[in-house]
């Protein structure tokens, strides 16, 4: 597919030179040939990091459905209420994230994903919760390809049929691997969940759109056209902003059309142009109003956060009842634009996000995450964008490239629109993403068509440049993409620590520097430090983010993840005797203190199959978790952790443990385990297997002595 477009758009170039057939080359075009093997090549080194990182990181095992507990399934709920012929989703469903209209709960996500999951989920109910991974995999592949096709035709449109020499052909597969595995993707992958499949499926379909776009503006065809209409309709189903970006794009590349006087021959494409932006923004208004009764945005005071959170309250009332305002914009400028937005350490992974949130500038921010920024994790792409604004916009500008600034306008629309929002997190800066695609590939066109006919040693400088910056986005972005974040699991953050301190080890034992001691877990540290509380009785690393606005996530010490735990897990066997009677009715499995946590039945799930629940009976703070479906007569084994440090209690069900319980432990206590006996005909049995952590907590020991 790629060879057959790239090919289409050399003969097209070919033929609009003016070039005989006769004197146009034979056989396949070389420079298209060196360009489809540089651009494979620099997709395949970008995967290594991206695939590991999606698939793995450091879980010590290599899973193509990873998932993280909670969150994954909102596309799949989505997918079953089309299915059924609606768009609302069970009350509940979603959590803090759900917005309740006319007493039904909507999510705010887009189409796009839940419709590439219909003929998955219409057959089977084996991958709910489970299709994040793959799905974030297929954008990630087709951003690639789109934005190799994308660079090609950027490269036709200015240069024409110029001889791509090895140095430049290295150059461009340089860009690709950066964009793929050295920009903010990569970090996309270390969480595959809704909020990162959502952007990167955003970058992804606004890359491809950009180049449909650019195809139309270089020679307009029916299938250039209708392809841009498809293309922008599932943006536009994907997330708003980009999407709205893309459909001011169409607009305005038909008014180009219509009013253009240097090409009176493409006025006849201006009603079919027009109805390329028109019916996906006519579509996208329309799902927004079945959901929330408006055509643009959502109705902010509507989610239940909103309604649980205090905060969330105050910063509305603070602007306007509104989300998005130019308010926001130094705060959201000092975070994603900051040339010195990065920390560098002497610990691995050497590079990471900042150690402290983003900060706000005189106004109440929503939410803010330690975020880096464009310029210092993308220089790359970040500098050769800005050669590119200079080269798109320019008076001559070089062949063709001129038809690039409608494109690049509408990229930097959609980008833009992240600064006028009150809510800072590092995965936004996806947004930037096609903007950096588009700017780089002019820039670096360019940069090649200036190198043309120098030296050697010019080209040899420059292709080491090029070499140089996208090693240090790889470093950088893959620096960030494994540091902990909330989401890890105390697995990934033991293996993670492992892995610090063999490198640590080998270079001098920096890292016992970033080991603090205490009886009492303070509720925030800077990102990366370390906790030995009660001489090993716990040991936690933090994430440098902050619960402030959230006091029960708070309380739950939710900015630490556990490395190493003692004397809080118990492991269980669960064995199922028969089915329980009625939808809703549960029995005790364990109590912690004055707290319960109970197994609840939702129903049949087929023969000798049954549905479960898992809920936290306590006074202050009930809480429900997750639900599967088990075999009767069937043992699971099941993990109860409670930690007094954390204030919090985690559940795993089965052998390949799935977690089923997260919740807030206002008190803490023994741990008793239900007992059956005496009863004539219990539901479920359960035994203790043990009561423990295995002795050790050797990582801790060894740190905590080192930095004594």
């Amino acid at each position: 597919m790629m060879g057959g477009s790239l090919a289409g758009g050399t003969a097209a170039t070919l033929e609009a030179s003016g070039r005989p057939r006769s004197e146009r080359p034979e056989g396949p075009d070389p420079s298209l040939r060196r360009f489809t093997v540089a651009a494979v090549v620099g997709i395949a080194v970008a995967g290594v990091p991206f695939l590991w990182v999606l698939w793995d990181l450091w879980t010590g095992k290599v899973d193509l459905l990873r998932k993280e507990a909670y969150q994954s399934n909102f596309y799949d709920l989505q997918t079953r209420a089309i299915l059924h012929g609606h768009l609302y989703l069970p009350p509940g469903s979603l959590g803090i994230e759900g917005f309740v209209h006319d007493h039904r709960t909507y999510t705010y996500f887009g189409l796009f994903p839940s419709l590439l999951r219909l003929p998955i989920l219409a057959l089977t109910s084996s991958l709910d919760a489970r299709l994040s991974a793959p799905s974030m995999l297929l954008a990630w592949i087709v951003a690639a390809v789109f934005s190799a096709l994308l660079i090609w035709r950027v490269r036709i449109l200015a240069r024409g049929p110029a001889l791509l020499g090895r140095a430049e052909a290295t150059s461009y597969g340089v860009l690709l691997a950066t964009i793929g595995g050295g920009s903010i993707l990569v970090y996309l992958a270390a969480t595959p969940f809704v909020f990162n499949e959502d952007l990167i499926w955003s970058a992804a379909l606004t890359i491809a759109s950009l180049f449909a776009l650019l195809g139309v503006l270089e020679r307009p065809g029916w299938a250039r056209v209708v392809g841009s209409g498809l293309l922008i309709l599932c943006a536009n189903l994907d997330r708003p902003n980009t999407g709205l970006a893309c459909v001011i794009a169409a607009l305005l590349v038909a008014g180009w059309f219509r009013f253009s006087r240097s090409d009176r021959t493409n006025r006849r494409w201006f009603v079919p142009v027009l109805g390329v932006g028109l019916v996906p923004l006519a579509v996208g208004c329309a799902v927004t109003w079945a959901r929330f009764g408006i055509p643009f945005g959502v109705p902010v005071s509507e989610q239940v956060f909103t309604h649980v959170n205090a905060y969330r309250r105050r910063f509305l009332a603070a602007n306007g009842n509104s989300e998005v305002g130019l308010q926001f914009a130094p705060s959201a400028a000092l975070a994603y634009l900051n040339p010195a937005g990065i920390r560098w350490t002497s610990v691995f992974p050497f590079v990471t996000l900042p150690a402290a949130p983003a900060r706000a500038v005189g106004v109440l921010l929503d939410r803010q995450y330690p975020t880096a920024s464009v310029p210092a994790t993308m220089p790359l792409l970040f500098v050769l964008s800005l050669w590119g604004v200079v080269t798109a916009f320019r008076r001559r500008s070089p062949g063709r490239a001129g038809l690039a600034r409608i494109p690049l306008l509408a990229a930097a629309l959609g980008a833009g629109a992240l600064l006028a929002w009150g809510y800072i997190a590092p995965r936004y800066l996806a947004d930037f993403v096609p903007f950096l695609v588009l700017g780089s590939a002019l820039g670096l066109v360019d940069l090649w068509r200036r190198v043309q006919g120098r030296g050697r040693r010019t080209r040899l400088v420059t292709v080491v440049s090029v070499v140089v910056l996208g090693a240090y986005c790889f470093v950088a972005n893959v620096g960030i993409a494994i540091s902990p974040n909330g989401e890890w699991t105390s697995v990934q953050a033991l293996q993670y620590v492992h892995a610090q301190k063999s490198v640590s080890d080998v270079t001098g034992g920096q890292l016992a520097g970033n080991v603090v001691r205490g009886s009492v877990l303070p509720y925030w540290a800077p990102a990366q430090e370390l906790f030995v509380a009660n001489r090993c009785a716990g040991f936690y690393i933090s994430t440098g983010e902050t619960d402030k606005t959230v006091p029960l996530q708070q309380r739950e010490h939710q900015t630490w993840v556990p490395v190493e735990q003692s004397g809080y897990r118990n492991v269980l066997r669960v064995t199922f005797h028969e089915p329980m009677s009625g939808s809703g009715t549960g029995f005790p499995l364990v109590t912690i203190g004055p707290d319960t946590v109970v197994l609840k039945s939702l129903g049949d799930a087929g023969p000798g199959r049954i549905r479960v629940g898992f809920d936290l009976d306590d006074p202050q703070a009930p809480s429900s978790g997750a639900s599967l479906v088990v075999s009767l007569g069937r043992s699971y084994r099941t993990v109860v952790v409670t930690d007094p440090e954390l204030r919090r209690v985690t559940m795993s069900f089965g052998s390949d443990p799935v977690p089923v319980l997260d919740s807030y432990l206002p008190d803490t206590g023994t741990i008793s385990v239900y007992s059956s006996a005496g009863v004539a005909r219990p539901p479920a049995s359960v035994a203790r297997i043990v009561d423990s952590s295995p002795p050790g907590l050797s990582l801790c020991r060894s740190l905590d002595r080192a930095a004594s």
